[in-house]
């Protein structure tokens, strides 16, 4: 009974659900777990889809540093679908790498052949870099699964337009290339809605098209107009965004920061920006990112035996290129029959070659701006073509010994096995016990924080009786909405828990209610200069975390609102209510250096209550001289006033340096809140609060002495 030979297209589909199913197991293995946490940039991406699935219809959304939109509205309908938690974005993430992963073999297969493109998806399913970023709860990943659709789409487009150039109907066959570049010219568009490097990348279609030309020049009048219309809807796709950011550039306050070294060239100052493009192209084989939130600190994006391998297939790549456009025809045939002989697409090959190698260029060209921190994310654009360079040098390596000798050839598929499987071995061990088990990684996932919200959850669960509200105050050493208070609100599922937020090095917070829970982690625990304040609280929980950890321990006190209250009445000094419009009451203050010298430091507190949040709230002490200009002040609240829950009281620490050279005498002394909207930058100043007789301030009846003794 003859054998029945299993076609090449089976073994290349049977091999790529083998790829795609190991990469599903690296991708949700654990998901939950590893990342340890939630970051607050991942954090600010789910609390943006809750609020498109509470129906909020943004172009652009402004949290954080201003984000690009396409992620969160993945994300958006998973959540309508599933629990709106942190795991939605997650999963998003993970279906947008298996699209990159499952799109980049598809262009390959079309431009190389079918062996390159399973080696380039192998890689890409098991190497550090994909698993990591197709892991987190980013925008990132969106952009290479959208923009190798949009190769693929277009690559379909061009070389059909240069198999049909011969055909008897060319012109009814160009129709049919048409929608190829329109399809990508239209998911081109889309790109721009998901990260920044989107609006570098295209410039690699146009400049494709100029050398597919320079091949065949035949191509320039059926491509040329076919390439502008993908063009053109690609800028019609992205204009409402585009036009959005020309109106509102103060919302893209990333871009001033990462164009600091061009700004810096631009003025004669090149040491920054030189530094960056040596450590950008160090990122690839050498020294990568440090930042341990994205990476192993200093891991390059390819080991070693992949790093060789890219360096060969670069320089096949390059070759290819040079070979397609500085041969003569003698030479033309040669070279397609060698590659003939590979069973490579002989017409493809210089102008795939040529794709990839700009592909490989623009993608990383943000990081030879901004240098190797966070070049896991700012170089995401390259991360499907960066895995083609090594599978062409295996490719060729492995046809090369097939031709000399098919035992070798079988020797080199089990060590290009064993390469993979040692890869993806490696990869796990890296990923889940040496960089999810970091002190840094922790602490960047806000573990701990996200343990107090885990034990929060647990708050009411086993009792027989209706379970009560349980007001927390969580002292965080970033207690501003983006950031703390975002993680808390994707991990804490208790819906009788309502969190107040403050920062416990330098202010305290009493909840309106009468017990409240009040949480210290490790990073931010009681000043000792506001221990006096605490004294009725009661130690009720104290987690260690593990031996490891640099945030810990994690301590829960009891507290009784009315005792506190009283407390602080016998200790501050009251004079009339003073109210800073219907925002905050101003309660007392208590002056614990009322006496000091020149270059001493100057301490105060003050007791507020909260009536009315509003945004960007800054409290100063100001310490005036003769002429009633401040010579000495401290401006900052820690106690957001974004997120004050009506009622919380609550205690503002300020430490104010005199000057070295300050006269002897009494200086008054003023207090006052203002709204500093953007960090008060030039064009927009600061905001006075009035107090309810109308003035920006409130004068304090004592004053400080200064004196020389």
């Amino acid at each position: 009974m003859e054998k029945t030979a299993v076609s090449p297209q089976k073994k290349y589909l049977i091999w790529m659900l083998l790829v795609l199913l190991t990469a599903v197991c690296l991708r949700l293995f654990a998901l939950t777990a590893a990342p340890p946490g939630l970051t607050h940039d991942e954090a600010d991406h789910g609390i943006t889809a809750l609020s498109i699935v509470k129906g909020a219809r943004h172009i652009y959304f402004t949290i954080g540093y201003g984000r690009e939109p396409l992620f969160d509205y993945a994300t958006a309908l998973l959540m309508a679908v599933t629990r709106p938690t942190f795991l939605g974005g997650r999963l998003t993430a993970v279906f947008f790498s298996l699209i990159m992963i499952s799109g980049m073999s598809a262009w390959v297969r079309r431009a190389f052949d079918r062996q390159t493109a399973v080696f380039t998806a192998a890689s890409l399913a098991v190497s550090f870099w994909p698993v990591m970023t197709a892991r987190q709860s980013l925008r990132s990943i969106t952009l290479p699964a959208l923009f190798v659709l949009a190769v693929y789409l277009f690559w379909r487009g061009l070389t059909q337009s240069e198999n049909t150039i011969s055909h008897p109907k060319a012109q009814a066959q160009s129709k049919k290339t048409t929608p190829y570049f329109l399809a990508s010219g239209f998911i081109l568009g889309l790109t721009f809605y998901t990260y920044i490097p989107a609006r570098i990348l295209w410039l690699i279609f146009p400049v494709t098209v100029v050398y597919a030309v320079g091949q065949n020049r035949d191509l320039c009048r059926r491509i040329g107009l076919q390439t502008l219309a993908m063009l053109t809807t690609a800028l019609l796709t992205a204009l409402p965004l585009l036009l959005y950011l020309l109106r509102h550039p103060e919302a893209e306050s990333r871009i001033g920061q990462l164009s600091q070294p061009l700004r810096a060239a631009a003025s004669g100052d090149y040491t920054l920006l030189g530094h960056n493009i040596i450590e950008g192209l160090s990122i690839i084989a050498m020294t990568g990112d440090s930042y341990w939130r994205y990476n192993i600190s200093g891991q390059p994006l390819l080991p070693l035996p992949f790093a060789v391998l890219f360096l060969v297939g670069l320089f096949l790549a390059s070759w290819w290129i040079s070979q397609g456009l500085f041969v003569n025809a003698k030479r033309q045939k040669q070279r397609e029959k060698k590659l003939r002989n590979l069973r490579l697409n002989k017409k493809q090959m210089p102008a795939a070659s040529f794709l990839a190698v700009g592909w490989l260029i623009l993608g990383v060209s943000p990081v030879l701006v901004t240098g190797a921190q966070l070049s896991t994310t700012q170089a995401i654009g390259m991360q499907p073509v960066l895995y083609l360079f090594p599978a062409l040098a295996l490719r060729q390596g492995i046809r090369w010994l097939s031709q000399q000798n098919k035992q070798r050839e079988r020797w080199a598929y089990a060590a290009l096995l064993l390469l993979l499987a040692g890869t993806a071995v490696l990869t796990s061990h890296r990923y889940f016990q040496v960089w999810a088990n970091h002190p840094d990684v922790r602490v960047e996932y806000e573990t701990t924080l996200v343990t107090a919200m885990q034990v929060l959850n647990k708050s009411g669960q086993g009792t027989t009786t209706a379970p009560t509200t349980l007001h927390a105050g969580i002292s965080t050493i970033t207690p501003h909405p983006a950031h703390s208070p975002a993680v808390a609100e994707m991990t804490l599922h208790n819906p009788n828990v309502t969190l107040s937020w403050f920062n416990g090095q330098n202010s305290l917070l009493l909840p309106s209610s009468e017990t409240s829970t009040i949480v210290y982690p490790g990073f931010t625990p009681l000043n000792p200069a506001l221990e006096p304040y605490f004294e009725t609280a009661v130690l009720d929980t104290s987690l260690p975390m593990r031996d490891t950890d640099l945030d810990k321990p994690l301590n829960f006190y009891q507290v009784d609102r009315n005792q506190m209250r009283q407390q602080w009445g016998s200790q501050f000094l009251t004079d009339k209510p003073v109210f800073f419009a219907e925002n905050a009451q101003f309660l007392g203050y208590d002056v614990h250096t009322p006496t000091a010298r020149p270059g001493d430091t100057f301490s105060i507190a003050t007791w507020w209550e909260a009536k009315r949040p509003f945004a960007d709230g800054v409290l100063f002490t100001q310490i005036l001289g003769n002429d009633n200009t401040a010579i000495a002040q401290a401006d900052y609240l820690d106690v957001p006033s974004d997120l004050w829950q009506i009622g919380d009281q609550f205690i503002q620490l300020h430490q104010i340096t005199l000057p070295a050279d300050m006269p002897p005498g009494t200086y008054p002394i003023i207090i006052g809140l203002y709204s500093c909207p953007q960090n008060c930058p030039a064009e927009i100043p600061p905001q006075p609060i009035p107090t309810s007789t109308g003035a920006n301030f409130y004068t304090l009846p004592m004053q400080l002495t200064v004196t020389n003794e």
